[in-house]
């Protein structure tokens, strides 16, 4: 095997920006890192408990701790939305 020949995982950045009510913050972010890191200082930043909001990209739910950008197909400048969580409810 030639020393060219090492296949390395993608370790590029991405620009992603995090949306939540008029909150609008865009990190630079490893695209192979789950994205719960992410959302987790996003909370922080906001001061918003990480446990009431939902994010979501392309409509689909981020739920997974460890679904990284790479998974979810992500690249430069996309958006992830974030929304209040409600449980339950009435009819």
């Amino acid at each position: 095997m030639a020393a060219g020949d090492d296949v390395k995982p993608d370790v590029s950045k991405i620009r992603i920006t995090v949306e939540f009510n008029d909150n609008h913050l865009t990190f630079q972010y490893k695209k192979n890192k789950p994205l719960e890191k992410l959302l987790i200082i996003f909370c922080e930043k906001i001061n918003v408990d990480r446990k009431n909001v939902r994010f979501n990209y392309n409509g689909e739910n981020i739920r997974q701790a460890d679904v990284t950008a790479e998974d979810l197909g992500m690249e430069d400048d996309e958006v992830i939305e974030g929304h209040i969580f409600q449980e339950g409810g009435s009819a």
